[in-house]
């Protein structure tokens, strides 16, 4: 087992328990972004300029994460709340990235998000509509306690991964 299977089964580990998919970035000069697979960012990058405000927004919380040397939460050009959390195991570093939710609060002025996200990238605001009617939302709290899951489903892993080095 490789440090990078092991953070790949805790990703999906986090994925069965929460319903959010994450993905990991060893570095910020090969974001394929366009691999996500939640249906929000699917439908949205279908638009070449919103892919691109997408990659940027990630390179820059990438290194936000890798700099503070912890989680860091996010509010990315969608609107969505992400966090970015860096893992570092002996000389493996990389950061890993959560898919969006929407706070409850959010939901509230999901016409106003969908209409500014349809006017900025040429898609069809019922489309974006939809999204934020089947995009996962969470209050502060369970949030918090995601982001602490998933960070306690890394450590697992990385000390499964270790013992078997022992």
């Amino acid at each position: 087992m490789t440090i990078q299977e092991a953070l790949k089964q805790a990703m999906e580990d986090y994925r069965q328990l929460t319903g959010l998919r994450s993905y990991l970035l060893l570095d910020n000069k090969e974001i394929q972004s366009a691999s996500e697979r939640n249906y929000f960012c699917k439908c949205l990058k279908v638009s070449s300029q919103a892919l691109k405000k997408c990659e940027e927004c990630t390179s820059e919380y990438f290194n936000e994460a890798r700099q503070a040397k912890k989680e860091y939460i996010y509010s990315c050009h969608a609107g969505l709340i992400k966090w970015a959390v860096p893992v570092n195991c002996d000389d493996f570093h990389c950061v890993i990235i959560s898919e969006g939710i929407i706070a409850k609060r959010q939901v509230e002025d999901a016409d106003q998000w969908a209409e500014y996200l349809s006017k900025e990238y040429d898609l069809p605001k019922d489309m974006i509509k939809h999204n934020f009617e089947i995009v996962a939302t969470m209050n502060e709290g369970q949030m918090d306690a995601s982001i602490k899951l998933l960070k306690d489903l890394i450590d697992y892993h990385l000390a499964i991964y270790r013992s078997k080095l022992a």
